[in-house]
């Protein structure tokens, strides 16, 4: 059985879309992403930001969580995952507050 998510429409049609990143999850998170943005790790924080933005909006029209509520459990899933898992300790992304 096939669990692969379907391409959208939009990407199939248009060719100037890139593919930068599939996510497995399984006892951890298995991740292969393509170096697109070379350097400029900026750009990551904004496909981060994407991500997240889509899954607030997911759920909001699926379930009815607003988008806050949804951002702020994303937020508290990367503090916990940089703490337990990387033994990294800070509120920020960043490390400053």
């Amino acid at each position: 059985m096939s669990r692969e998510l379907e391409v959208p429409a939009v990407v199939v049609e248009n060719s100037e879309f890139d593919e930068i990143l599939r996510v497995w999850i399984g006892s951890d998170a298995v991740v292969t992403m393509q170096d697109l943005f070379g350097p400029n790790a900026h750009n990551w924080g904004m496909v981060l930001a994407d991500v997240g933005m889509h899954i607030a909006r997911m759920r909001l029209e699926q379930d009815g969580i607003p988008e806050i509520e949804t951002l702020q459990a994303l937020e508290e899933g990367y503090r916990g995952r940089m703490s337990e898992q990387f033994n990294i300790q800070h509120r920020s992304l960043t490390g400053r507050n």
